[in-house]
């Protein structure tokens, strides 16, 4: 399925659909006096994947 999509110009509705296995929303949640709010995707053929792990900035004083 992947090789189908090598060297796509546009990432359709389509496309995403047969990429995403399931979305899960998590309840909100107030760090720091901000509203934060996991979401979680699913892949086919990959499973789940943790984006901002590498990502998130580290706090001060952390």
């Amino acid at each position: 399925m992947i090789r189908k999509y090598v060297g796509i110009k546009e990432l359709t509705p389509a496309i995403v659909n047969e990429f995403i296995k399931k979305i899960i929303v998590h309840a909100p949640d107030k760090v720091d006096g901000k509203r934060v709010q996991k979401v979680d995707i699913v892949f086919n053929f990959v499973g789940e994947i943790n984006f901002l792990s590498a990502t998130q900035p580290k706090r001060q004083g952390a």
